[in-house]
């Protein structure tokens, strides 16, 4: 599969991989992992803001893991990354107008979850 560019408005990815043209299965080349929805729960809904914070959720995500769906989800402009530190430099994550409107999804993710497993 080669990568393909397209003109893609604010909040897309700009290259991806095009393997359907069914927009659950391109969500889900974005979200459809084991960590990345769970990481946006915790900016979204725990108030998450640093690596630590992550970091420190009962899932324990690894850290490597974490560093690279931090990096997917602000590329992906789900999150922001702010600087809140210059020496040493430290960042925060804010979840993005586009990351809020994940909010809706992880909701009724959750109650299926709760009525069904």
């Amino acid at each position: 599969m080669e990568k393909q560019k397209r003109n893609a408005p604010s909040g897309t990815l700009t290259k991806r991989v095009k393997r359907s043209e069914c927009g659950i299965a391109n969500a889900l080349d974005l979200i459809g992992d084991k960590w990345t929805l769970l990481v946006m729960r915790d900016a979204l809904f725990f108030q998450c803001r640093t690596f630590a914070d992550f970091s420190n959720q009962p899932e324990h995500i690894p850290t490597n893991l974490l560093s690279e769906r931090l990096k997917r989800l602000v590329t992906f402009g789900a999150l922001e990354k702010v600087a809140y530190q210059s020496k040493p430099e430290r960042f925060e994550y804010v979840p993005t107008k586009l990351g809020n409107s994940m909010k809706p999804l992880l909701k009724e993710l959750r109650a299926f979850g709760d009525a069904h497993v």
